[in-house]
């Protein structure tokens, strides 16, 4: 959970954990039993189930949850705390100590409370690879774990798959969509450089086979006019500098991988046909 200031307000506790927590948390943190009865004379937060209290507008799911004495977990969990998730899942996948089925939700049974090393074991079982990496690499990138902590955790013998994942990871990827797009070219076939510097130009998102540049532009920055300008002078310096880059928007990294491909295949095609 992240830090609370010193003078923490009661919602803006339970707003941490979404739109539900339990008053074990909040007075975990310095809420008191005085600050909880006056936000709930005021209508600021409401008592949803024994021992939790929700926002005015408190989601259903979370609301029923805390009937359940439950949460969220696995892919559903990862997305509640930051973490990198290609699409959450259309069932909300939820911890319970009971184990029993949830209508609508997958169940993953969960004694206590689920620390970050339950949620990303989650991923890893319920996820594809590519979503357990997206997850996992966030968890390092975002500095929520150490790779230390994450080799201790998947050191048993049900755990390769996890170790596998983990030997994919980039610390330096900088998105979610530079880690798809490094993921599917080197599934491709081809040798993936992230972050490579290029003197003047600066970091490339991914250098393909030391001779194709990709940047993977997503709209918030590079549809802007200072993005723009930025854009149009890294593309001419990577030219004097003697190399090729392929802009790949986000949307198609994520919705139309395969034009993706087909892109760099053949660029790397006209690159080796040119005379040396």
């Amino acid at each position: 959970m992240a830090n609370v200031s010193a003078a923490p307000t009661v919602e803006r506790v339970i707003s941490l954990y979404g739109t539900v927590a339990r008053r074990k948390d909040l007075t975990a943190v310095g809420i008191t039993s005085w600050q909880i009865s006056r936000a709930l004379s005021d209508g600021r937060i409401q008592l949803v189930a024994p021992g939790y209290y929700g926002l005015p507008r408190a989601n259903a799911i979370d609301v029923m949850l805390a009937k359940l004495k439950g949460g969220r977990s696995c892919l559903s969990e990862a997305k509640r705390r930051g973490l990198w998730v290609i699409e959450e899942p259309e069932r909300v996948h939820v911890a319970v100590h009971h184990g029993h089925p949830v209508p609508g939700c997958v169940v993953h049974r969960i004694r206590g409370r689920q620390s970050l090393m339950d949620v990303l074991h989650q991923c890893v079982k319920c996820g594809s690879e590519l979503e357990a990496l997206c997850v996992l690499e966030s968890a390092i990138v975002l500095k929520r774990c150490t790779f230390a902590q994450l080799r201790r955790s998947f050191a048993g013998r049900q755990d390769a798959a996890g170790r596998a994942i983990i030997s994919l990871i980039d610390p330096q990827s900088q998105s979610i969509v530079e880690t798809i797009a490094r993921y599917l070219i080197r599934q491709a076939g081809f040798n993936v450089q992230s972050q490579f510097f290029v003197k003047g130009v600066g970091h490339l998102d991914l250098l393909v086979d030391g001779v194709l540049a990709v940047e993977t532009d997503g709209e918030t920055y590079h549809n802007t006019g200072d993005g723009w300008t930025e854009d149009l002078r890294r593309d001419n310096l990577l030219v004097l500098n003697g190399l090729w880059c392929l802009r790949i928007p986000a949307r198609m990294v994520l919705d139309n991988p395969e034009t993706m491909l087909k892109w760099v295949q053949q660029a790397l095609t006209i690159i080796d046909a040119k005379p040396r």
